[in-house]
């Protein structure tokens, strides 16, 4: 299914039209301190092929995913930004997780964040995965990242910082 547009999606959230704008903050970004060195993320394309061109090497793993959308300008620039942060734990895999953003490509019906997420930007958005094994670990490693990066379509806030920084986004 192709992508949603931009007046696709405002049509479909006439209370919130879309509008993303975007929260920089160095202090939180130089602060973030996790409790293990990250292994080299993953990358892959999010499109709606990323199921079928997962390494089997990523499938049926857990971890730390984060969208980025990247080089979104007729520049020679590497720009990249974090739009949302997410975790895989026992409770699920990584290829499992991935149906439901697949799914929300093209769809009226899905969540408001998710088809923001993967309509807009359907050939600049990117998923890093990193595998990680811990539960515990991975769960203070989202809460970690989303309250010092604030990506405009997580929901969820931990930090009086964060839950204030969130109030920028429609």
């Amino acid at each position: 299914m192709p992508p949603l547009t931009i007046r696709q999606l405002s049509e479909a959230n006439p209370k919130k039209p879309f509008d993303l704008r975007f929260s920089l903050n160095a202090i939180e970004w130089n602060a973030i301190s996790i409790p293990i060195t990250l292994p080299t993320p993953i990358k892959m394309i999010f499109n709606d092929q990323i199921r079928l061109n997962m390494q089997s090497n990523v499938k049926y793993k857990k971890g730390i995913y984060i969208f980025a959308i990247e080089h979104l300008f007729p520049l020679n620039l590497s720009l990249s930004y974090t739009i949302y942060i997410g975790r895989v734990t026992s409770n699920n895999t990584f290829f499992k997780r991935f149906l439901e953003y697949v799914k929300a490509i093209g769809s009226i019906g899905a969540k408001r964040n998710r088809q923001i997420m993967t309509n807009c930007w359907p050939i600049n958005t990117n998923v890093y995965f990193f595998d990680l094994i811990d539960d515990a670990q991975i769960k203070i490693i989202e809460k970690t990242l989303i309250d010092a990066i604030v990506p405009p379509l997580n929901n969820q806030f931990y930090s009086d910082h964060a839950r204030n920084s969130r109030s920028i986004y429609n």
